[in-house]
């Protein structure tokens, strides 16, 4: 499981709310936590604003072990 995405899982956000909390598309979400694009400086901040961990925002698609 991504690191993003377990983080959306523990906090119960889903990809359309924390698209609309932070300004983007819930395509863009997807492609973050499927690796195909990382969220610029801007999209860092509100993810860490909403408590999202500086791993989740610097490196959304690496796997983590559950």
């Amino acid at each position: 499981m991504q690191i993003l995405k377990k983080e959306m899982k523990q906090k119960r956000i889903n990809k359309k709310d924390l698209a609309k909390k932070i300004g983007v598309s819930s395509t863009t979400i997807k492609n973050w936590i499927d690796g195909v694009c990382s969220p610029g400086f801007i999209n860092m901040d509100a993810l860490e604003s909403l408590g999202f961990s500086e791993t989740a925002c610097l490196q959304p698609s690496k796997e983590v072990e559950v």
